[in-house]
């Protein structure tokens, strides 16, 4: 079964982080100690043929919310007035168990601290 992983992270430290990147400097230790975790865990997924596609997504500033009201259809930016944390990244995992994919979220979850949210993908109508 194919399911969606959301990961999320803290707000604050994302602005935190842009504001202060340097793109010409090296990236701080934990910046690295994530990308390096992603990667190892990508290459992982790979060889087991769970990996379907994931993309890391841009800054929360740019998103749009858009919704009907009785007016019509209004974007508005971002998804919410304040949050705490903000949507960074998805993968989609093809994965044999729920009990796997909770496993691979788990193991995001330890090694970079970011919040995950799992959901089935469903084919079609009725239960999973």
């Amino acid at each position: 079964m194919k399911y969606l992983m959301l990961a999320y992270t803290n707000a604050k430290a994302w602005e935190e982080l842009l504001a202060s990147w340097d793109p010409t400097a090296p990236m701080p230790p934990e910046v690295q100690a994530a990308c390096d975790f992603y990667e190892q865990l990508g290459k992982e997924l790979a060889e087991t043929g769970e990996f379907v596609t994931t993309e890391g997504l841009a800054d929360p500033s740019h998103t749009k919310t858009v919704r009907r009201t009785d007016g019509g259809v209004v974007a508005t930016d971002g998804p919410y007035a304040e949050v705490k944390e903000v949507l960074v990244s998805y993968a989609i995992l093809d994965c044999a168990s729920h009990e796997r994919v909770m496993e691979i979220a788990a193991r995001v979850c330890d090694a970079v601290g970011d919040t995950v949210e799992v959901r089935p993908i469903g084919s079609g109508p009725g239960p999973f």
